[in-house]
Formats: C-alpha cells, sequence, structure tokens
C-alpha cells in the first residue's frame, strides 16, 4: 500500500508547492504609499499634491486632477527605472480602486476618452447654437451672437482638451535601466466625489497610493 500511495501523495505535494510558487511570482508584490514612510515623499505645486514612492529598482510619481469640462480625471504618473534590468509599463493595466465603494474602475484607452470628449464637446456646441424659440414659424428665431460665440468656443475647447489627452498619454513602453517616462492615464468620473486607491504595476512591483476626486461634471454655462 506504501509503494502505491507514496508517488501520489508526492506529487500532489509537488503540485501544492508549484501552484503557491507559481502564485506568488505571477502576483506583482504592493508597495504602499503611506504618510511618513521612509520611502514614501508628498509635495503640492499648483494646489496639487504629488505623492512618490521609491524602491530600489523604481521611483514612482503621481498626481490626481480633474479634466475640466469633461467627463474624465487624469493621473498623472512618472516612472524611472533604477535597477539593472529593463521593466514593463503598462498605463491600461492600471486602475482605480474606490475604497467606499469597493468598485474597481479601469484605465480608459486615451484615444477612445479622447474621442468621447470631442464628441461630447460638439453636441454641446450644436445646442448653445440652436436657437431656442417658443413660436418655432418666426424668421427672427435665430441664436443670438453670444450664443454662436459661445457655441465656437466650445467646440475649439473641447477640441484641444481631446487633442491634450492624445498627446500626454501615457505609452505602453518597456524602460531600460536608467530610463525615465511620464504621462497621464485618463479615467472616468464617478458621479459624487470619492476616495480612491491608484495601483500602478511596474516590473515586478505594484505601486499603490490614496488618492481622492470631486468627480466635477462637465458644464458650459
Amino acid at each position: 500500500m506504501k509503494a502505491v500511495f507514496a508517488p501520489v501523495v508526492l506529487t500532489s505535494t509537488l503540485l501544492l508547492a508549484f501552484a503557491a510558487g507559481y502564485a506568488q511570482t505571477d502576483r506583482p508584490a504592493a508597495v504602499r504609499w503611506a504618510e511618513g514612510a521612509p520611502n514614501a515623499t508628498s509635495e503640492v505645486k499648483n494646489d496639487t499634491k504629488i505623492e512618490g514612492l521609491k524602491t530600489d529598482d523604481v521611483h514612482m510619481f503621481v498626481s490626481m486632477a480633474d479634466i475640466k469640462d469633461t467627463e474624465y480625471n487624469r493621473v498623472w504618473v512618472q516612472v524611472s527605472n533604477h535597477s539593472k534590468a529593463p521593466i514593463d509599463v503598462d498605463p491600461q493595466s492600471t486602475v482605480l480602486l474606490n475604497i467606499d465603494k469597493e468598485k474597481t474602475l479601469p484605465a480608459e484607452v486615451p484615444d477612445k476618452a479622447a474621442k468621447s470628449v470631442q464628441k461630447f464637446g460638439e453636441a454641446k456646441a450644436q445646442e448653445l447654437s440652436s436657437a431656442h424659440c417658443n413660436n418655432i414659424g418666426s424668421v427672427q428665431c435665430q441664436p443670438t451672437n453670444t450664443q454662436m460665440q459661445m457655441s465656437k468656443q466650445v467646440a475649439a475647447y473641447s477640441s484641444q482638451q481631446a487633442q491634450w489627452i492624445r498627446d500626454n498619454a501615457l505609452a505602453k513602453k518597456t524602460l531600460a535601466p536608467g530610463e525615465e517616462e511620464q504621462g497621464i492615464i485618463v479615467f472616468k468620473k464617478e458621479k459624487k466625489a470619492a476616495n480612491y486607491v491608484l495601483r500602478v504595476p511596474a516590473g515586478s512591483q505594484t505601486f499603490e497610493f490614496p488618492l481622492s476626486a470631486q468627480n466635477k461634471q462637465p458644464s458650459y454655462d
């Protein structure tokens, strides 16, 4: 009986050990920002809080801000490779965790977000340039010069915002030793102000930062 069961037990033990080892190596180690921690930094520039985390291999700095009059927030991220090997950075693997709702928000595809911003602006511009009259048949029912001017400004502004997202988006990249990259990652706004944890994988580590957003909805009053 022992000769029959010993190989089975040994095989099961090896499989469990392999599975445990795979789970540990497959999941990047978390490095969490904490106030006062020796590897954490914090400063305020232009009314925006910038948080930083430093390890032997990676230095990362982040800040969160509203993209005005859009449905999006942006997180600026700067990553520096201080290791002796290349590290992969993929902004699309970054997430925001709403710690109040335990809800995860994925990063938006930059070009898709940019198109959405421009489309929203064009729709709002069209609405502003449309005359609002009770007597539809009236020949005097025309948009005012002020309405037309506002319409043009909204269309131009949304186009600029869309292009800004495209131009500044953080790209997926392999950073060579000593190399640095920075850019924005875009997230859809929620309906109310919220507290988040930003999770950014870089190489074999995941960096976590506490952030907050007012989630101001777009308006052109």
